[in-house]
């Protein structure tokens, strides 16, 4: 087993422009307690899915970047197309990618010449059935 080196993973998606260099996600799913009085344990059923996360990084000096590209993702109810790229190196991929919705932006400059931008996002799914509305790939 080999440890991933977080220093190729990347974020890329539809407006999204800057130099970003963290994220995270958190990947759940709803649950319901359904125990009856007659089971002598607990009994649970899985509802639907959600992710939650956040990414950021440095300004950029593109012109469009707050007004028309990035957050475009807000308006739109199926959002935009995120990828979370763990690693990638060859044909080695660690990656999760799903249509999300910005909810917040935050940035940041200092006197000393450091700008910052972090957003959130959150998994905007308007798929039916009983498939995962997030692709994960992990190859090896």
């Amino acid at each position: 087993m080999s440890a991933i080196n977080g220093n190729t993973g990347n974020v890329s998606g539809t407006g999204i422009v800057g130099i970003l260099n963290t994220w995270s996600a958190t990947i759940s799913r709803a649950m319901s307690d359904v125990t009856g009085f007659t089971n002598v344990g607990r009994n649970r059923l899985l509802g639907v899915y959600d992710m939650t996360g956040s990414a950021g990084g440095v300004l950029t000096r593109t012109a469009a970047f707050i007004s028309t590209n990035f957050l475009a993702a807000q308006t739109a109810e199926t959002g935009a197309t995120i990828t979370l790229t763990a690693y990638s190196a060859g044909t080695s991929q660690n990656t999760i990618q799903a249509n999300v919705v910005v909810n917040d932006v935050a940035m940041n400059s200092t006197k000393t010449g450091d700008t910052g931008l972090t957003f959130s996002f959150a998994l905007a799914a308007s798929a039916t059935g009983t498939n995962s509305p997030f692709t994960l790939v992990w190859t090896a």
